[in-house]
């Protein structure tokens, strides 16, 4: 039976993915009549579908239509509007050689690295039939699952107040929301699935690249293609439900389309970037760097073509405001942020304050190292090597140490994630490959399609070195980087025997490390018994998943109508009640300052509505006044506890006293 379900899921991913690309090729067909390679029709189809598609769901959303039968009917018109052009892009003669190599023209081991590439996809693909847990999931479980689940169960997309996450921009998880809802929220496969798509796409991407350049070259795509899906963080990214790699995908095709139109300067490229740029402001805040390169890009390519297209470049940066605005307009009209929760000096917030954000920017810099000159010189070998011999502290990388004396961080300075494990890095081939590359630019220079990346790459980590050193945050540059090296890479082979044999060797040794890698996380992280049937989602999520436990008690014992206050508890994914996050350093929903003792505590969960309590105690202090309080409402019978394993308790508020 769980076997069937798998072939069921992925039944019905196909089918969502054929609509995409149906609305997709609709849009490429109209736009870009002049000639294209079909490998470039594909990938473009592919990633303005997935806009189309999921820009429907979000209007379905917002006006209360969420239900199956809604989403099936636009599923419908996707197919409608395109599935005749989708089958038109069989047609070899409607299309240009991509390539001026062949595959014929590649060696017998850069034939065996394609198949490498389809193995490493292959498995990712399976992969995401594990449903998410706290080990590999926490952002999943905690807002990217567990907001698209709660619109599904209200029946439209409303304003959540209790997280902050839930402000964010949502393309990607329109599209998770449609997967769950599809499944009737009975499986997250299909939802994880559309993460994995965009891994695809990234790789599509790269591989187009080629055609960007004078040369043409199948091998620059390819290996840049290769270089990118040997990253174990990217092959990881792709077996959950987070947003990187959305956001890496439609960053690069953004830039692709600026570098096309410098080699074909038709003003349609500009348009379309700028489509993309949108989309990746509408991906994530981060995205928004890509609408503010547009300008500059596009001018740059312009002036190197000759070609006056500034109206379309004009079209194409509105198109971007307008495809991202949705959601900044969302955020201003129900916080007052447009760009919620940050900037909160700027332009407030409703339900932050400015000691929580003061907090929220001091989180999301404790990762990593310090910001001083030796850590920028040494960040290559520590993003390197640092997940795998250090990750432990900061006194234990190459850099400068953020705090002396004992530090109560150590579990995250000097690391990329919270966790050290072989599928949070860059693998070998940067450190490998980029000196060789960078001797290649010296001696030949970069080409316009290498140097927009490689810009738009220095950029990126500028930002991120000074503010948020999360190594998924990197994922749009390490893309920009796979261009530049994958361009290496391609003029090395080219250059002797030598350096070609240097090239393929460490490339070999990345694919080769990457599916050790991505094996590794098959047998401990996200079990392969479990992807494909052989182990049932729930006895898997009962051994090894205790927010599940919880969830399970929650969901079989307590009333429909019951509104659950979690405390130390954020991954409330698998309850199938309502709930929010009570800990004051989520929301203002409870003004803890203002509360005097467990009476004002119990009447501000009376006025919540709240008929339940869940603690995870291991990060809640007992010696807290909440902690006090709670063991004060068990005394006196304000609370009653109806379960408890290890650190987490539910227990259920007692009815307000009649007068």
């Amino acid at each position: 039976m769980e076997i069937v379900e798998r072939f069921l899921d992925l039944l019905l991913f196909t089918l969502c993915v054929l609509a995409i690309l149906s609305a997709g090729s609709a849009l490429v067909v109209r736009m870009l009549t002049f000639g294209i390679s079909r490998v470039e029709a594909l990938t473009l189809s592919l990633g303005l579908g997935t806009i189309i598609v999921a820009y429907g769901v979000l209007t379905l959303g917002l006006l209360g239509l969420l239900h199956r039968t809604a989403l099936y009917i636009w599923l419908g018109v996707c197919y409608a509007v395109g599935i005749a052009e989708l089958v038109r892009l069989r047609k070899p003669e409607r299309f240009v050689a991509p390539f001026s190599e062949t595959w014929s023209d590649l060696t017998v081991i850069e034939r065996f690295w394609v198949w490498l590439l389809v193995l490493l996809n292959f498995l990712a693909m399976l992969l995401c039939f594990v449903p998410p847990t706290l080990q590999t999931e926490w952002d999943s479980l905690s807002y990217h699952l567990a907001i698209p689940k709660l619109y599904w169960m209200e029946g439209r997309i409303h304003y959540i107040a209790f997280s902050h996450h839930a402000q964010f921009p949502m393309t990607a998880q329109m599209l998770y929301l449609l997967g769950m809802g599809l499944t009737n929220l009975k499986s997250t496969a299909v939802a994880k699935l559309f993460h994995w798509l965009f891994f695809v796409l990234c790789q599509l991407t790269l591989l187009c690249w080629g055609t960007a350049t004078k040369q043409r070259s199948l091998r620059h795509g390819l290996f840049a293609a290769a270089f990118f899906a040997s990253l174990p963080i990217a092959f990881f990214e792709a077996t959950t439900a987070y947003v990187d790699l959305a956001l890496t995908a439609y960053g690069l095709l953004c830039l692709f389309a600026i570098s096309r139109f410098h080699s074909q300067p038709d003003g349609k490229w500009l348009i379309i970037s700028g489509i993309f740029a949108g989309a990746a402001a509408g991906t994530k805040y981060t995205g928004l760097l890509l609408v503010g390169l547009l300008f500059p890009f596009g001018a740059w390519a312009i002036w190197r073509t000759r070609e006056p297209r500034w109206s379309h470049l004009a079209l194409g940066i509105f198109l971007a405001l307008l495809f991202a605005s949705p959601w900044y307009v969302k955020n201003w009209l129900w916080t007052g942020n447009p760009v919620f929760p940050f900037a909160y000096g700027v332009f407030g917030g409703k339900n932050w304050s400015k000691e929580m954000a003061q907090t929220y920017t001091t989180s999301n810099r404790e990762f990593g190292g310090g910001r001083d000159i030796l850590t920028f010189i040494a960040m290559p070998f520590n993003l390197t090597l640092n997940e795998i011999r250090f990750g432990h502290c900061a006194r234990k990388w190459l850099g400068v140490c953020k705090q002396r004396g004992e530090c109560g961080m150590q579990w995250k300075c000097g690391k990329f994630d919270n966790q050290d494990m072989p599928v949070l890095g860059v693998g070998l081939m940067p450190l490998a490959l980029t000196p060789a590359a960078i001797l290649v630019c010296a001696l030949e220079g970069l080409p316009f399609a290498v140097s927009v990346p490689i810009l738009a790459m220095l950029g990126w980590f500028a930002w991120w070195f000074m503010e948020a050193q999360y190594l998924r945050y990197l994922l749009p540059a390490l893309g920009c980087l796979a261009v530049f090296l994958g361009w290496g890479a391609s003029r090395l082979i080219g250059m002797g025997v030598l350096t070609g044999i240097f090239a393929r060797v460490t490339i070999s040794v990345g694919l080769v490390y990457a599916l050790i890698v991505a094996l590794w996380q098959s047998v401990t992280l996200t079990p392969l018994p479990v992807a494909i049937g052989l182990v049932s989602n729930e006895d898997f999520l009962r051994t090894v998943e205790p927010t599940y436990r919880v969830a399970e008690f929650v969901n079989r014992a307590l009333p429909r109508r019951a509104v659950i206050a979690t405390y130390g508890f954020p991954l409330g994914y698998y309850f199938d009640r309502r709930y929010f996050w009570a800990d004051g350093g989520h929301n203002r929903l409870i003004r803890y300052e203002k509360l005097r003792g467990v009476d004002d505590l119990v009447r501000e969960w009376h006025r919540l509505g709240v008929t339940h309590i869940v603690i995870d105690w291991k990060f809640v202090p007992r010696k807290s006044d909440f902690g006090r309080w709670v063991s004060e409402s068990i005394r006196r019978g304000l609370l009653e506890q109806l379960w408890q394993e290890g650190t987490k308790e539910v227990l259920e508020v007692a009815r307000r006293r009649r007068r």
